[in-house]
């Protein structure tokens, strides 16, 4: 009798311990791959005609210092927020790109060439380009549930974030958002 219960404690720990290894094992296989998947391509939408939207799933992480690059860290150490401390992060890259036509202010041979829509202002003159873009975002975060029967949704299986860019002109390079489990 005893040698089958040293057997099977033997076997329990052996067991355990497996469990252990797998378990951080994943964690650093989820870590690498919220590392690798910063600048992965988006799910891109336009709704409203112009609103551009893009989709990306939520990176979750036992430890998020583990996934900062250098340059997070120190901005967040500027921020003043302890990186223990932290529960999220999102950066977000966004790029504004257009063709506009320059036409004089007034008649006068030393006018200024000057551009406004709803989103810019360029001037020239004097051999300098005075501009302004102005942007706008909307981002939300939507629970994405294991289970769904009728109306009655539980489990939550993960999140998404939506992130809509309001400027025609302009475009999201890029979303992270990688988050505390």
């Amino acid at each position: 009798m005893r040698k089958i219960l040293t057997i099977i404690s033997v076997a329990l720990l052996a067991l355990t311990g497996c469990n252990r290894e797998l378990k951080k094992e994943i964690e650093l296989l989820r870590e690498e791959l919220a590392r690798q998947q910063q600048y992965v391509p988006l799910d891109r939408d336009t709704i409203r005609d112009s609103v551009k939207t893009v989709t990306q799933k939520v990176i979750e992480v036992e430890r998020i210092k583990e996934v900062l690059t250098k340059e997070d860290r120190e901005l967040i150490k500027d921020l003043g927020i302890r990186i223990n401390e932290l529960e999220a992060m999102q950066k977000t890259g966004i790029e504004t790109n257009d063709t506009v036509p320059m036409e004089k202010k007034d008649s006068s041979e030393n006018a200024p060439l000057y551009y406004k829509d709803a989103w810019s202002e360029f001037e020239y003159s004097d051999g300098k380009l005075a501009y302004s873009v102005r942007d706008s975002l909307a981002i939300a975060i939507e629970r994405e549930y294991r289970h769904k029967f009728l109306f009655w949704k539980w489990k939550v299986k993960g999140y998404d974030v939506k992130v809509a860019n309001f400027n025609p002109h302009s475009q999201v390079r890029y979303n992270t958002y990688v988050k505390r489990r």
